[in-house]
């Protein structure tokens, strides 16, 4: 069953230019970095190099995060997803295994960024839990534009402001103290703390391997929060 649904998915993908494109994002994404990081770095300042390759990570999930998003619509347009009621598949399972490509697409494409580009200070254990951890946005996004959109337009819309995942961790770098927990809330908080802890020195609040052990649980809880209601609104 993951196997075709996995050649569905490719071929969905394939047959799309604006899905093709954002498949090849990531590597945009490296050939960009590795030209602007090193121009921010010597023309402008560390830290606003150090906010691109944060921005950059997060972004490369987010994109996979996006291009499921828009195959669920289609599936929902096309009527796929009231098919496989009738079908031996869950409809479930179908949406489960889908989410799983984006993260297993989003793990692969953060780690090709992170290691290419080479601009984190961090141990491979280390690499290897903020790939783990930041790819959990790609289901997020996906979640979160099916749960409030039922076509693409609107899901153009909430795509465009599910980019504060991306934006509000941003002050994750500025922000050591206790009242960085108030920024806990927002999924891509954890990672970007991650992150900053790899990209600048400090004194922070926690360690690296708690701050991934409670991304975990907020992301979690987050996905489990946005497929109840995503799977409540298509009356599955």
């Amino acid at each position: 069953m993951f196997k075709r649904i996995f050649l569905h998915e490719i071929k969905g993908i394939l047959r799309d230019k604006m899905y093709m494109f954002f498949m090849l994002y990531p590597l945009i994404l490296v050939l960009v970095s590795l030209w602007l990081v090193p121009y921010l770095k010597e023309n402008a300042s560390d830290l606003v190099a150090n906010i691109v390759v944060l921005v950059f990570i997060m972004m490369t999930a987010f994109i996979y995060g996006a291009v499921t998003g828009f195959t669920l619509l289609d599936d929902q347009d096309d009527q796929v997803l009231y098919s496989l009621r009738i079908t031996p598949i869950k409809v479930s399972n179908y949406i489960i295994i889908k989410l799983g490509i984006s993260y297993f697409f989003g793990l692969t494409a953060t780690l090709l960024v992170i290691f290419v580009t080479n601009f984190l200070d961090a141990s491979i254990l280390d690499i290897f839990l903020i790939a783990i951890l930041s790819s959990l946005q790609a289901p997020i996004v996906a979640l979160l534009v099916n749960a409030f959109a039922s076509n693409k337009v609107e899901g153009f819309v909430v795509m465009k402001g599910s980019g504060l995942i991306l934006l509000i961790p941003v002050a994750a770098i500025f922000i050591t103290n206790w009242t960085e927990l108030l920024l806990g809330i927002v999924p891509g908080f954890w990672v970007a703390r991650m992150v900053s802890i790899s990209l600048i020195p400090a004194d922070y609040l926690l360690n690296t391997y708690v701050y991934f052990l409670i991304g975990i649980v907020v992301n979690l809880l987050f996905i489990t929060l946005l497929y109840k209601k995503y799977t409540k609104r298509i009356g599955l």
